[in-house]
């Protein structure tokens, strides 16, 4: 579960850093650690939203407006491990959005991640939908067996950092 936590500090790091380097418009930088978060992820899983974005956003923002803003990393809340018949072994990292607000402790989304070809990636991605404030996939792997309501009772579980909210909370102590 080190391992797993390492990689998903990484993820956060690192994308906390594409924002800065975003707003400085800094996109050779950006790029490269771009590419740094696809070797961690699952074929595709990201590519979208951190590809494209700097070509529209760049049009929309200001350098003196978005520059000096800071940048908060994700919240990491708690890692469950779960065995999982495609991946052998599967861990739903529950964290929160990209840069938080400091005072709300919230889970928002969960990365699922699996080893492959002995590397450890980040396979789905998942958010909690709002409204019904259940778990929406996203991104990833399409495969049915790998909704977070389908992974069973953990066989492990590492817990971090309390939530502040109602629904997170029943989510971390699950």
């Amino acid at each position: 579960m080190k391992e797993v936590k390492e990689i998903i500090e990484y993820f956060i790091d690192t994308e906390e850093k594409i924002e800065v380097l975003l707003r400085n418009r800094n996109l050779i930088e950006h790029n490269i650690l771009v590419d740094k978060i696809l070797e961690i992820s699952g074929e595709d899983l990201f590519l979208a939203e951190k590809k494209f974005e700097p070509l529209s956003m760049i049009l929309e923002m200001s350098i003196k407006e978005n520059a000096n803003l800071s940048v908060a990393p994700r919240y990491l809340f708690k890692i469950s491990e779960h065995n999982n018949e495609k991946y052998g072994t599967v861990w739903a990292c529950y964290v929160s959005f990209s840069n938080p607000n400091e005072s709300i402790k919230k889970i928002n989304e969960c990365f699922l991640v699996a080893s492959i070809n002995d590397e450890l990636k980040i396979v789905s991605d998942f958010i909690v939908s709002s409204d019904a404030k259940e778990w929406k996939h996203v991104d990833g792997d399409e495969d049915k067996s790998l909704r977070l309501h389908s992974l069973g009772k953990p066989v492990k579980v590492a817990r971090y950092l309390e939530p502040n909210d109602e629904w997170s909370l029943k989510e971390y102590l699950k």
